[in-house]
């Protein structure tokens, strides 16, 4: 586990492997900071983003867990002015890709670095000043990426596909070109690699619909049924089985929102996923169950501005997971557990404003407090599930509301807490943490 904290210099965040504190980047001088970090998929390194060489340049590093205060910086030199804002590192853990106007200031391109070798690419072919890759996701298969680019018609972006064995060469996904005020939204590849899945405001520029295309490219079906004027998708996940792709929308009432599931292979046919809402209800946020059975979310299901926790297990099983709440009390947001027993939420559920985090093993419909009772103005930050599902870990302000420091509390004894981090003083705060 490693956590991003200013533990050694207010306002300086670096990084730390929790319970020891050790440092594990080189230290940072008064004004810099780390910005993003991931543990790689093996957990044996660090990546991270950070202005450590020159103030207000941000570059990409490496650090090993065996070697803390040891990085290697995994981009050339970049063009005056050029910064890395985003990366990923392959499921297979041979490479990291990364965004960056590396070659053009203000012209973010596509890079591929491979893990010890030193080896830096270009993915996408060569931009000129106006055009941007937007975002990308590595392939599951660790094959290639796609990404949303405006790289044929400036301010048009469409969607791409570039291996890394045959990079710059690329094949745009979606037939024919997009045109001026069609775009490309939220994309993602199956877990198969063989399909992306896309929201796009294509062929009626005010209405967006769910597509999927072969990550080869060619025709792309939509997947959600016809949307009452003026309805659109706005959110979507791909269940892990390659089965079925479940999606918000104002698919039947315009903007009344709720959580339907399109089976690939019928596209076009969808089942509506959440119990009947009452006026003034939406399904504001969901997450699949890891092993595809079914979907988590929250809505004002049963009583508007009051929202909850519900399951619907597929095709149709509906139940509320926290006990009944009354305005102001609301579920704030939750985790899935790695094994998909069960979910941790957030909520103000015991007091009003004070958000703490609650379990629920699924099938048994009672949730039990994590944390250690936090009096009013104290509030659980962020928070995931260990990957063994036994634990949760959290930020809080738990010991001194002028600090936020990091904890873990085991399922098994729910209600106390031990702290990861090293001391902190006022002022000073955990800010982030990861855990594989």
């Amino acid at each position: 586990m490693v956590y991003l904290a200013d533990q050694d210099i207010n306002g300086v965040f670096e990084l730390y492997l929790a319970t020891s504190g050790t440092k594990l980047n080189p230290p940072l001088a008064a004004g810099r900071t780390v910005t993003s970090f991931a543990l790689t998929p093996n957990a044996s390194a660090v990546i991270y983003i950070a202005d450590q060489d020159q103030d207000d340049v941000f570059e990409l590093y490496l650090v090993s867990l065996a070697t803390p205060g040891v990085s290697t910086k995994l981009n050339p030199v970049l063009v005056a002015g050029g910064d890395v804002v985003e990366f990923a590192v392959t499921p297979d853990n041979s490479a990291v890709v990364y965004r960056a106007d590396q070659t053009i200031d203000d012209t973010f391109e596509l890079y591929l670095t491979v893990a010890g070798s030193g080896v830096n690419s270009k993915l996408n072919p060569p931009y000129v000043l106006g055009q941007d890759v937007e975002t990308f996701a590595v392939l599951p298969n660790s094959t290639g990426v796609i990404y949303r680019a405006d790289q044929d018609t400036n301010d048009v972006f469409e969607l791409y596909r570039v291996l890394f064995a045959t990079a710059p060469v690329t094949d745009r996904l979606v037939a024919p070109h997009l045109v001026f005020t069609q775009n490309v939204g939220a994309f993602a590849a199956t877990p198969d690699s063989a399909n992306v899945v896309y929201i796009a405001n294509v062929p009626l520029v005010s209405k967006k619909q769910l597509f999927i295309v072969p990550a080869t490219g060619g025709g792309s079906n939509v997947l959600n049924k016809g949307l009452v004027a003026g309805g659109n998708v706005t959110d979507f996940a791909v269940t892990s089985d390659n089965s079925a792709v479940v999606y918000r929308a104002d698919q039947d009432t315009d903007e009344v929102f709720e959580l339907y599931l399109v089976n690939l292979a019928a596209p076009g046919s969808s089942t509506k996923l959440n119990g009947p809402l009452v006026p003034g209800g939406d399904v504001t946020l969901f997450g699949v169950i890891p092993n595809s059975s079914g979907v988590v979310y929250i809505a004002d299901q049963t009583a508007d501005n009051v929202f909850e926790l519900f399951q619907t297990v597929f095709p149709f099983l509906n139940s509320q997971l926290n006990p009944s709440f009354v305005v102001p009390q609301n579920v704030v947001d939750f985790v899935l557990f790695p094994n998909s027993g069960g979910v941790v939420y957030r909520a103000d559920q015991d007091t009003p404003g004070v958000n703490e985090i609650y379990s629920v093993p699924f099938g048994i419909l009672s949730s039990t407090r994590l944390n250690p009772a936090l009096a009013p103005g104290q509030n659980v930050s962020t928070y995931a599930v260990a990957p063994d599902s036994s634990s949760a870990i959290y930020r809080a302000d738990q010991d001194n509301p002028a600090i936020i420091e990091l904890y873990a509390t085991s399922f098994s004894s729910p209600g106390s807490s031990t702290k990861l981090n090293s001391p902190l003083v006022a002022g000073e705060n955990v800010a982030n943490f990861t855990v594989k």
